[in-house]
């Protein structure tokens, strides 16, 4: 890995000017925290600061982060386009730069000579952002919400970071442990493998169909059931369950454990709807609006999914924290769970409000509230991190979601497959990535067809990561179970793109060494191809070696020689092939 002079010159010498405030850039090496002076005798708010300005070197492909698992931007300047169904400045509602399309912490430029990373190394109090104009400007800020900067005294942003090289893997690879010393990633000894209940019931799962399930996990090697959403009584009261099940959460749980498998539980720790006794209890727990009252999401920004209106916990108060505490503690000591799936987590970043403590930030409030839940759950539990705020949940969560949710139909499994490849270089290096779950039969209101499932299995072994089944476990025929089980000891890691156009990958297994991916054999051992158009494609790599086809359609053409394996592909199919030993 090397750094381009002029890359790192041109970030540099971009600069902002604030009348009312002294921004001094701090160098070391390829980083930089800059220094914002209120040189004023009272008190200041600078809400958004822009650090840096500069235009974009011309002809780039570029990639941004979205603040959360729904939002993406791959493109260039000129035609930027979502990648998620959900954007940050839409769904939302989050502020964007005028004209701009606002990204954050990360932004990457792919050119002839190779690639520029600028990124935000640290996420312990502020957002920054990228906003990219459609004349190739581009804006690098900070957002400092409504805190107040104090007369005569000075706040340090968030760590950027400018890397440049030849190599896109190796340049995420030198920015994740730049990550790294700010935010450890949590040890994990591997990607854990389980069921999950929400992809084939939903909310209307029952203490039955979780038995159901159970029985025929007996032969498989998945590790946890996951009881997803719906076996709660209301949002927030979570260790109440629902007349669905009658005999409780610690009750199931435990059985679970007599029957080998490891017990695992959804909540949506920071959020609470009217109706449950949380709310009821203690109103002032909650984030607060214009009127002193409880804020409703819906108020501010998207509001949810169900169960609605949210109000959202204030974890800058003591007592939310030891709800938290109290609420994991007992679902680890008492029902014997160490897997716990977070969701929601961006409602715990709440996007305006007023906090108990004006002082702290929404990130700070956030990362407060995440601290509590991992004392409550203990350093042996695994944390999933799902509909979340990335960088703000960095050093906070085992594992997190990187996708949008798994529906049986082919575009959707064009979007997640997506989302998930521009960020595989995050499993192993930030946390253990989730790729969402397995699904490989129809159920009602969703169906695809043979192309389509190829495409989803394929796309899985690509991301590789947490490996859960959503299918109702007694509806898959042998095949599908075949497949279930590859994807499910595969332990492999993620798939290395050429380039952002995301057609062809290389794959290695993944190494002993923990929070590094490391190739212990010299060639890749699986290679893929993805034709993300509606008409024919021939795609092709230099790949030494004899390979032979694992998963693909009957109608692929797969050429080998010279050194090059030439596939070419139907319209909107996958191939994947191994290295024959």
């Amino acid at each position: 890995m090397y750094t381009q002079p002029k890359a790192l010159a041109e970030v540099r010498s971009w600069r902002q000017h604030h009348p009312d405030y002294l921004l001094t850039h701090q160098w070391v090496d390829n980083s930089c925290q800059v220094r914002i002076d209120n040189l004023a005798d009272t008190a200041r708010h600078p809400g958004e600061l822009i650090l840096f300005k500069g235009l974009l070197p011309e002809h780039r492909n570029l990639y941004m982060e979205g603040w959360q698992m729904l939002a993406q931007t791959l493109g260039n300047s000129a035609t930027l386009e979502d990648v998620g169904r959900c954007p940050d400045h839409q769904s939302y509602r989050l502020a964007s730069g005028a004209g701009a399309k606002r990204g954050y912490n990360l932004l990457l430029l792919e050119g002839d000579e190779g690639y520029c990373l600028i990124g935000f190394a640290s996420c312990q109090r502020f957002a920054g952002f990228f906003d990219v104009y459609p004349d190739g400007t581009v804006a690098i800020g900070m957002d400092a919400e409504q805190l107040a900067l104090a007369p005569r005294s000075h706040w340090l942003s968030e760590v950027i970071v400018v890397l440049a090289g030849p190599e896109r893997e190796a340049l995420l690879s030198e920015f994740a442990q730049q990550i790294q010393l700010h935010h450890p990633q949590l040890p994990v000894a591997k990607s854990p493998t389980g069921w999950c209940s929400w992809y084939h019931y939903y909310a209307d799962v029952s203490e039955l169909d979780v038995r159901e399930n159970l029985q025929q996990m007996q032969q498989s090697d998945m590790d946890y059931l996951l009881i997803d959403d719906g076996y709660q009584a209301f949002m927030g009261d979570w260790l109440s369950p629902s007349d669905k099940f009658a005999a409780g959460g610690k009750a199931l749980c435990q059985q679970i454990a007599l029957q080998g498998k490891q017990p695992a539980i959804w909540l949506a720790p920071f959020i609470a709807q009217p109706e449950s006794k949380l709310f009821r209890d203690h109103p002032d727990w909650f984030v607060k609006g214009d009127d002193a009252q409880p804020l409703a999401a819906e108020q501010v920004t998207y509001g949810g999914w169900r169960c609605t209106p949210w109000y959202v916990l204030d974890t800058t108060q003591a007592g939310p924290r030891d709800y938290l505490r109290s609420v994991f503690r007992e679902m680890r000591e008492q029902w014997g769970v160490r897997y716990f799936k977070l969701d929601a987590l961006y409602w715990g970043v709440l996007p305006g409000g007023y906090r108990a403590d004006a002082s702290k930030s929404r990130i700070e409030a956030f990362r407060l509230g995440m601290q509590a839940i991992l004392e409550g759950a203990g350093e042996d539990s695994f944390i999933l991190g799902c509909n979340a705020a990335f960088w703000p949940s960095l050093g906070l969560v085992h594992g997190m979601r990187i996708g949008d949710d798994v529906e049986r139909n082919p575009g959707r499994f064009a979007q997640i497959a997506k989302e998930c490849f521009l960020r595989n270089w995050q499993h192993q290096q930030l946390w253990q990535n989730d790729p969402d779950c397995i699904t490989l039969s129809d159920i009602p209101g969703q169906s695809s067809d043979s192309r389509a499932y190829n495409w989803h299995r394929v796309s899985l072994m690509a991301s590789s990561g947490l490996m859960f089944s959503g299918d109702r476990l007694a509806n898959l025929q042998p095949a599908q179970w075949d497949t279930l089980n590859t994807l499910i000891k595969a332990q492999l890691a993620p798939a290395q793109f050429h380039d952002l156009s995301l057609t062809t990958a290389v794959q290695y297994q993944l190494g002993e060494a923990q929070g590094v991916p490391q190739h212990s054999h010299s060639q890749p051992e699986y290679a893929y191809f993805f034709n993300w158009h509606g008409d024919t494609q021939e795609l092709s790599q230099r790949l030494d070696g004899q390979w032979q086809v694992l998963w693909g359609d009957d109608d692929a053409l797969f050429t080998q020689g010279n050194g090059e394996v030439r596939a070419t592909l139907a319209g909107h199919s996958a191939l994947l092939i191994q290295r024959k030993s």
